[in-house]
């Protein structure tokens, strides 16, 4: 891993950790502390396994067999060799209208790859092994404990923050009616935590998406496929009203607000990155890739809202 964007990321991970601490010690002293503690560590036991099964029964995702789609399992298995892996994350496809990938999991021991079908229709073999390396590589730097946590972190801060401003705000008639002190700096500290919470995180997550750009372009040893699949993603996301009410250049978007970086600027770094490995053997990465065909048509997600919320 490149030492600066580790560097980067332990730092925006502790600035996250120590904000999330400051809430809990206003809310409640060190007892706060200690609860906020006690709630970090259950959710790192317990809860990222259990939201990965519900998220995945939630969206309709379904377990693909390596019967249904042999060319996509033998293209994952020979990444997650030249990752380093050792388990074959599971591959599931799920019901969505747009192009969308992404790893889901608590560890490499129960990781799991999630495509959607247009995503697995409209790319070829060799984009979609660039894409399936982009997720294999998220798996093996760790990455799904990584955001798990900031994820986790960031929605702490939110309702904690939520509860102490409740709290504030019915103590204030009462504390100006006795003469009391009312702590400005605290409420302020409280309304603008979720938000700095928030930043963080999404930071973090574009620093994470270029080692996983990096780490692809490795395993894959075809940064070319990869651009071009980004490129593809990128514009099968614009939808016909923002071609025609926001004719503005992708990706222009606050950076500070984006979770992925912009498209253009990881397509040129990619492109500028020559691979540790060679291409995957041509008879994996032929223009047929074997989509399932029981899943032959488009479908459209009921609770597109939960991908938003989930990521």
């Amino acid at each position: 891993m490149n030492l600066h964007n580790l560097m980067q990321s332990a730092a925006m991970l502790a600035t996250m950790t120590a904000l999330l601490a400051v809430i809990g010690f206003i809310l409640a002293g060190r007892d706060g502390l200690l609860i906020t503690a006690v709630f970090v560590f259950a959710f790192l036991m317990f809860g990222r396994r259990a939201s990965k099964s519900w998220m995945l029964m939630a969206i309709g995702a379904v377990k693909l067999r390596p019967d249904q789609a042999p060319a996509i399992h033998a293209i994952l298995a020979e990444l997650s060799r030249r990752a380093g892996l050792d388990r074959v994350p599971d591959v599931y496809l799920m019901d969505a209208e747009q192009m969308l990938g992404f790893s889901t999991g608590t560890s490499q021991d129960d990781a799991a790859v999630v495509l959607s079908g247009p995503l697995v229709q409209g790319l070829n073999a060799r984009e979609l092994a660039g894409v399936l390396a982009h997720e294999v590589s998220h798996i093996a730097s760790g990455d799904l404990a990584v955001m798990g946590l900031a994820d986790m972190i960031t929605r702490m801060t939110r309702t904690l923050s939520m509860i102490g401003l409740i709290l504030i705000v019915f103590n204030i008639p009462l504390s100006s009616t006795a003469g009391g002190y009312i702590p400005w700096g605290a409420l302020l500290l409280l309304m603008m935590a979720p938000l700095l919470s928030f930043l963080l995180q999404m930071g973090l997550s574009r620093v994470r998406e270029f080692e996983a750009d990096h780490g692809a372009v490795d395993i894959c040893g075809d940064p070319e496929a990869l651009a071009v699949a980004l490129e593809k993603l990128e514009i099968q996301g614009r939808s016909l009203l923002q071609h025609a009410y926001f004719p503005h250049r992708p990706g222009t978007e606050p950076s500070l607000l984006r979770s992925h970086p912009v498209t253009q600027e990881r397509v040129s770094r990619i492109l500028r990155q020559s691979p540790a490995m060679g291409p995957l053997p041509i008879e994996l990465i032929g223009e047929q890739h074997g989509y399932p065909r029981e899943w032959s048509r488009p479908f459209g997600l009921p609770i597109r809202w939960l991908l938003r919320w989930w990521r």
